[in-house]
């Protein structure tokens, strides 16, 4: 088998609202879109070549994940430019954001939760990979 690419399915509550963090807050442009009794059920959403989707499915159920430590599942990752400028940009919109770490494996980052609980790190490198 050759994988040629992995798109995390998130299932939410509210998919509009979903939709609109990533959005919003993230950057992320809205590519596709499903309609289920008139309200938006699912949403393929793009940034640069990372893709996500959003589904609203009758029993979702976040109030776990949004009660969860941190690191104690799933972690969705992404790496910018400068974690620094993302963080002073998510901070200016409201978002709640954790403070930007230095970490020893050569990162710069911080830590937010989506409205469903999902964990997102926002990273930058500091130092090249050889």
């Amino acid at each position: 088998m050759t994988i040629t690419q992995i798109i995390p399915l998130l299932y939410v509550e509210d998919a509009d609202r979903s939709i609109a963090f990533y959005r919003d807050a993230l950057g992320f442009e809205v590519v596709q879109t499903f309609e289920a009794d008139g309200a938006t059920a699912w949403a393929m959403l793009k940034n640069g070549e990372t893709k996500l989707m959003i589904n609203q499915p009758d029993n979702a159920d976040s109030k776990a994940r949004r009660n969860a430590d941190s690191y104690g599942d799933v972690v969705l990752y992404f790496y910018v430019e400068s974690a620094r400028d993302q963080h002073t940009d998510l901070t200016a919109q409201g978002v709640a954001v954790g403070d930007v770490t230095t970490e020893a494996y050569g990162m710069e980052e911080f830590l937010l939760r989506d409205p469903d609980g999902y964990e997102i790190a926002i990273g930058s490198r500091l130092t090249q990979l050889a």
